[in-house]
């Protein structure tokens, strides 16, 4: 039986958001910390609330959305959900004074945020009664819906299920967020203490300001303003404002779970999709010196008709720079990658390149006839995922840099053995130490290693092996393409186990190490 809220209720419930909005900022100066001060963990917790009031003021719009449909039940399973993340959030904030987390503090934030965000996001499905059966069966469910939005995989239960616009809606912004939130959560974490910077450097973090509260802006300033353009064109290309958003939102988060079958599309909103998808498979640092180029030139020559000063402001930036290294080698290996699947499967070549791009970004629209492209074609689409996309990006896998740094280290192999030396390799005007390099080639060997094993439990619950590979990484590398139809009477044991690959490949495997050690606590914390 639905909880029936009236506008007194509805009032009241309005007031506690009001109350939790406006008590710390009037109140935090003169809170006493007596009882619920913990040293160790009060970076955390603050940290922890301000994420928690982020995640729910992302779920407003939403709100407001399925008001305007008429969408109530809805709107009152959203606005619990708003609740349950802003009551705590602000609770923490106003208890706990934000500190500089060290590496522990950073890693233990990671997985609190994914094990908490997930579970909230679950009031929905709940509340709706979206799964049939016990309460154990609806809540397990539930999780795996959120924890796939939120780490941005895509894998669904729902397959051929229609939701309410509003909790769609809020789904595409859960996966948006969590595309983005976990740049955010690099950005205000990992990087700014000295402390933090072998960890930093380990995940391709560069530092953008001295401030982190600003990089957090900077961050979310410029992925709302990719978001915002290219909702614009795909309306434009004539798409409905609602299909035009969720998509954007979907695709640029590399969550893939659209509203729409893409391919159905018209050709040019096909071609911005693909473009889409690679935008989100550069390094953020790449975004940011694109901005900064634009920024520099004179566009107000351009609007006055100024060609030529126009044109000597473009040509004063050193645009060569946008292409490093790492993106030189995505794009070869985008192209190989390409040959091979149009040679193995014999899909015409744009399908082809479209298919590798939408599994080496992670989006994973599920668009992929399995059953066509043979065994061959589906081992090369396991390759493609593992591979993953530039580091410091959207997508997940892998990435290009730590497969560079493999290889640099297995053509060194010989003078390894034969004079103990590591090789020195080389990212972008500085060389790598050694316990870099050793980080990067761990993540490598458990990526491969965890997603093996994992497909070796699925075979035991009716995957084919070489299906259950494709589930695996699909989950790890927070992919999201299943080559078969995921349904609630899946048995909880392998449903349990892709839930637990998302979060962690979304987490990326290291910080679980980390929480649970105090040799790296000693050597890097504060």
């Amino acid at each position: 039986m639905r909880l029936s809220l009236d506008p007194v209720v509805l009032g009241i419930i309005g007031l506690l958001v009001g109350v939790f909005i406006f008590l710390p900022i009037f109140a935090r100066k003169h809170a006493m910390k007596r009882y619920l001060y913990y040293s160790n963990l009060e970076p955390v917790l603050a940290n922890l609330g301000f994420l928690l009031q982020i995640s729910g003021f992302f779920t407003l719009p939403s709100i407001v959305y399925a008001y305007y449909l008429n969408e109530l039940s809805a709107a009152i399973a959203l606005l619990i959900t708003a609740l349950v993340f802003l009551c705590p959030g602000f609770l923490l904030s106003f208890l706990f004074e934000p500190k500089m987390p060290n590496l522990k503090q950073s890693c233990t934030l990671l997985v609190l945020f994914f094990l908490f965000v997930p579970l909230i996001n679950c009031i929905p499905f709940l509340y709706l009664g979206v799964f049939e059966g016990n309460l154990i069966d609806q809540i397990l469910n539930s999780w795996f819906e959120s924890s796939s939005a939120v780490s941005t995989t895509g894998l669904t239960l729902l397959e051929g299920v229609t939701m309410p616009k509003s909790v769609t809606l809020a789904r595409g912004i859960s996966e948006w967020g969590g595309g983005i939130g976990i740049i955010f959560m690099l950005l205000s974490s990992f990087y700014p203490s000295e402390s933090l910077s072998y960890y930093a450097r380990a995940l391709g973090i560069e530092k953008i300001t001295k401030d982190y509260k600003r990089s957090f802006l900077v961050v979310l300033l410029i992925y709302l303003v990719y978001t915002l353009i290219f909702s614009a064109v795909l309306v434009l290309l004539g798409l409905d404002s609602f299909t035009a958003f969720h998509t954007t939102f979907t695709i640029y988060s590399t969550t893939g779970l659209t509203v729409v079958n893409v391919l159905r599309l018209s050709v040019l909103a096909i071609i911005v999709i693909t473009v889409m998808m690679l935008v989100s498979a550069f390094s953020f640092s790449f975004h940011l010196r694109f901005v900064s180029f634009l920024l520099k030139v004179n566009w107000k020559m351009l609007f006055k008709g100024n060609w030529r000063i126009f044109i000597s402001s473009l040509s004063k930036e050193n645009w060569k720079t946008l292409l490093t290294k790492e993106m030189k080698i995505y794009f070869i290996l985008l192209l190989l990658f390409t040959l091979a699947f149009w040679h193995v499967t014999g899909l015409n070549p744009f399908r082809a390149f479209f298919h590798i791009i939408d599994f080496s970004t992670s989006v994973g629209l599920n668009l992929v006839p399995f059953e066509e492209i043979g065994e061959m074609g589906k081992i090369i689409l396991v390759v493609v995922m593992l591979t993953g996309p530039c580091s410091f990006s959207l997508g997940g896998g892998i990435r290009i840099l730590r497969l560079y740094i493999l290889g640099k280290v297995l053509l060194a192999l010989p003078r390894i053995f034969l004079t103990g030396e590591i090789p020195k390799v080389k990212v972008g005007e500085s060389y790598l130490e050694t316990s870099d390099i050793i980080t990067h080639l761990l993540i490598v060997f458990l990526f491969i290693s965890v997603s093996f094993l994992a497909a070796l439990v699925l075979c035991n619950y009716g995957y084919r092996f070489v299906d259950a590979l494709i589930e695996s990484v699909s989950a790890i590398t927070t992919t999201g393409d299943s080559p078969k139809t995921l349904t609630p009477s899946l048995p909880g044991i392998p449903k349990f186990l892709l839930i637990v690959l998302m979060l962690l490949g979304r987490i990326e495997i290291i910080p679980m190490f980390i929480v649970f050690s105090r040799v790296v606590e000693s050597r890097f914390g504060h």
